[in-house]
């Protein structure tokens, strides 16, 4: 039932032969093009959201390790914070190749 509601298919039973099997051709043909349809669809969103995700990974996994440092930090005592070890910023630059 999830391709449709076909609750008149048994008014096919009163149809021609000839006309019976074109009904079914029909309605088979019409089921198949559609989940076809449904499927591109679904395939399409996953594509998409695929791509949101994937454009933001490397902000993520930056941010990510900066929370774990700063994580790191704060389980230090004060008294053993050292201005060079622990500097206010920490400074990431990308090399382009």
């Amino acid at each position: 039932m999830s391709i449709g509601d076909y609750a008149n298919l048994p008014a096919a039973a009163s149809l021609t032969y000839t006309s019976n099997i074109v009904f079914w051709f029909i309605w088979l043909l019409t089921v198949i093009v559609t989940c076809v349809i449904f499927l591109n669809f679904i395939v399409a969103e996953a594509s998409n959201s695929y791509n949101e995700v994937s454009e933001y990974l490397e902000e993520f996994i930056q941010k990510q390790k900066a929370d774990l440092t700063q994580e790191a930090e704060d389980v230090y005592p004060e008294q053993l914070k050292e201005e060079k070890k622990f500097p206010k910023y920490i400074i990431i630059r990308q090399i382009d190749d």
